[in-house]
């Protein structure tokens, strides 16, 4: 993941969960209803925005804090979580959810 600048990480969250709603849809997301999903995303899409000049591995470190500080209440175990938010923010920075 290359490093950007804040304005450069302004997610069109619409368009991403659109995007990730679609993946689940056609089955291609996991077994938990997309809800629990959609908490991990947002979650990500946070970590992402706050730090814009972390690189991935100190993104990772935020996101499993917070991971952990929510975990009673989330239902997808961590290893899918992390896959599920770096594939995430490699989609939007693709350029297809990043404005």
């Amino acid at each position: 993941m290359k490093t950007t600048s804040a304005a450069q990480r302004t997610i069109d969250r619409d368009a991403e969960l659109a995007y990730w709603r679609g993946v689940h849809a056609i089955g291609r997301l996991g077994q938990h209803d997309f809800d629990h999903y959609q908490r991990l995303l947002e979650m990500g899409y946070d970590v992402y925005q706050a730090y814009p000049r972390a690189n991935e591995e100190q993104l990772y470190r935020v996101l499993q804090d917070s991971y952990h500080r929510h975990n009673p209440s989330l239902a997808v175990p961590w290893d899918e979580a992390r896959w599920l938010v770096r594939h995430a923010w490699h989609h939007a920075e693709s350029g297809r959810g990043l404005h």
